[in-house]
Formats: structure tokens, sequence, C-alpha cells
């Protein structure tokens, strides 16, 4: 029978070999073409224990947090699959997304502190670099609001392959309504931007289940449907909502109004 985990282990020691090339291609320690066989040969050892995993039987080994994030007919290993695979890509191309998702962040639930007490933060995020915390997530991994802090850094960074795995571990980890919504519709984001509007469509609407309040996942529902899924109709209501905020930066605004306008023209952009 095969190994499960031993092939689980298999895709993680090649993912980690796609990072850890990307940064080496940035750095210029490698040069172009070994580069392009490495990528290659590591994205096919990616590609060929995800065929072995598909054919074996599917574990019922749902975290409750998790059950409750799938909606109907949503496929979790599945979805997940497809933006990890996307995020290998985008990692080792360095495409850059271009839009300005921290100007229309909610506000922190709650303030730094040095209390230490379960969700709350125990070090100012803002006073410290991504490595430094790490560290403090890896002391403290329960902690979902430090673990956000620093997801949300790397998703803003654009650095997505460390932001989805940080998401993905606040999804499953008894996340408050807010925590759970901000992670599915940031996984969907990246989703959209790597080229998987289907599964990002799923993940975003599934965070608006979770958390109705959150103006950011309905942003970018708007932007999916009409942009990924070519769905004016059902974009418009999301985007009209939206262009309701009070205080909107005015860039995003502009976006919003654009949309809207493209929209209720069909889609004809």
């Amino acid at each position: 029978m095969t190994d499960r985990k031993h092939l689980e282990e298999r895709r993680q020691i090649a993912v980690r070999d796609l990072t850890e090339l990307a940064e080496q291609v940035e750095a210029g320690e490698i040069d172009q073409a070994t580069a392009d066989t490495l990528r290659a040969n590591y994205q096919a050892e990616v590609e060929e224990v995800e065929t072995i995993l598909d054919k074996l039987p599917a574990l019922d080994t749902k975290r409750p947090a998790e059950a409750a994030s799938n909606p109907p007919g949503m496929q979790t290993r599945s979805a997940r699959r497809a933006v990890i695979g996307s995020v290998l890509v985008i990692t080792a191309l360095s495409v850059a997304i271009f839009f300005a998702a921290r100007d229309i962040n909610p506000e922190p639930a709650s303030n730094a502190t040095n209390s230490g007490a379960p969700g709350e933060l125990t070090v100012d995020p803002d006073t410290v670099s991504n490595e430094q915390l790490e560290e403090v997530v890896a002391q403290n991994p329960n902690i979902n609001a430090m673990r956000l802090a620093l997801a949300d850094r790397y998703f803003e960074q654009q650095d997505y392959s460390p932001a989805l795995e940080h998401y993905l571990y606040i999804a499953e980890n008894n996340p408050t309504p807010a925590e759970e919504g901000r992670a599915l519709s940031r996984i969907g984001w990246m989703a959209y931007v790597t080229g998987q509007p289907e599964a990002a469509e799923q993940y975003v609407q599934t965070s608006l289940t979770v958390d109705p309040t959150n103006d950011e996942a309905k942003l970018f529902l708007g932007f999916i449907l009409l942009y990924g899924l070519d769905d004016a109709e059902g974009a418009l209501p999301w985007l009209e909502e939206v262009a309701q905020i009070p205080n909107l930066p005015e860039a995003i605004q502009t976006q919003v109004q654009d949309a809207i306008a493209e929209a209720r023209n069909g889609g004809a952009g």
C-alpha cells in the first residue's frame, strides 16, 4: 500500500525546493538555463505525487472548522491543490498583483499587548521583522491574531507561498468568524490572481458566509465574478455595495466605479 505520509513529505520537499530555487534565481546564484531545468524537475515531482495522491482513498480527517468552511460541492483537497500549484508558479515567476489590498483592510480586532492571553498579540507586529514574527508565531502557534498579522504581511508583500500556509492554518485552528473570513477571502484572492477563478469564488463566497461584514471579500468577489468568470450580472450587486462603503480610498473607489460601469455594460470592457 502506498504510504500517504511519505508522498506528502515528497511533495513538501519539492515545494520547498521550488521556493528556494526562486530565491536563488533572484539572488543571481543560479543561471537561468539551470534554473529552468531544475524548476521543470521539481514541478514534475509535485505533479507526479499529486497524481498518486489523487488515486488514493480520501481520508475523512476534516476538523470541524475546516468542514464548516467548505460550501456544498467544494472539494477541499482539489481546491487547495489548485491554489498551491498556482502559488508555486507565481513564486517562481515573481508575478506581482497590482491591487492595494492594505487600503481596505479592516482595523485589527485587538491592540498589541504583552499579556500572552489566548488570541491576543504578544508583540507589536509593526516593530519586528518577518523572521522575528515567524519566531513568535512558532512559539505561540495557537494565537491566531499573531499568525494573521504575519500572513497579512506576506500577502501585502505578494509573498504568497508563506501567506497561504498561515491562512490555511488559521482557517483550521478554531478561528473567530472575522479571522476565518479574512483568511478564506485572501486564499480566494490568491487563487484568482494565480488563474483559478472557480476555486477563488468558492473560497470568497464561503468567507462571506462565515463573516458577512467582510467588505474586502465583497470587493474580491465582485472583481472575481466580473473579470475572472465573466459574470457581470452577478458582480454588479457586490460592486455597488462596495461603492457605498464610507471613506473608501479614492484609488479603490475609482477601480470600483470603473468595474461598475463595465458590469452595467454587460462586462464589455
